[in-house]
């Protein structure tokens, strides 16, 4: 009788321990949440469409106009290069016969070099159009999250998180129309250059 006194005295003694440290645990957790909420407490949140605003920039829309202009020119030059080694194409054909096969062979390997050349030129042309898009791209980019940084210093804003991030957020938190706002008044005077390298 005893033994089974000594052991339900222990059982007992293990139960009050382990309430008495889960109660202690419980207590110091909520204290370390209270303290982390103090400290990373969020009051004003805001939400902005940054593919939007990069989508509907006047900005874009002139890098946009700027790059076909460029394209067309592009175009316009190499169609009538292109003419133009039909052309030699046609003639050497027509010389097919009349030039010794050596020197038709030279003929025919100095056009190929001269077609190579051409496709090099316009393969580093698109590159160069892409990479001109690109760049301009990046910058709108950028001063688009200067004036995003600039509008949550001036509403005190703790957090401003890109709209495929929220699954779910009031309207009256979307700021994208401002930034676009901004993005075309601080933009409408740039000048856009595409460089071909």
């Amino acid at each position: 009788m005893i033994n089974i006194q000594s052991r339900f005295l222990n059982v007992m003694l293990c139960v009050i321990w382990f309430f008495f440290l889960s109660s202690y645990s419980v207590h110091s957790q909520e204290n370390a949440a209270s303290e982390v909420q103090v400290n990373f407490k969020l009051d004003r949140v805001a939400v902005v469409n940054i593919d939007k605003v990069l989508r509907d920039a006047k900005a874009t829309e002139r890098v946009r106009a700027l790059l076909d202009e460029k394209r067309e020119e592009f175009q316009n030059d190499f169609a009538t290069r292109e003419a133009s080694l039909l052309q030699i194409e046609k003639d050497l054909q027509s010389k097919r016969t009349i030039l010794s096969e050596e020197a038709y062979r030279a003929e025919v390997a100095q056009f190929q070099n001269e077609v190579a050349s051409i496709q090099k030129e316009i393969q580093f042309k698109r590159q160069a159009l892409d990479k001109a898009f690109q760049e301009a791209q990046d910058e709108i980019r950028n001063l688009a999250a200067e004036i995003v940084a600039e509008i949550a210093g001036s509403q005190k804003l703790d957090v401003v998180i890109n709209k495929s991030a929220a699954l779910v957020f009031r309207q009256d938190l979307d700021i994208t129309e401002k930034v676009i706002t901004q993005l075309n008044e601080r933009t409408k005077n740039a000048r856009l250059e595409i460089q071909e390298e």
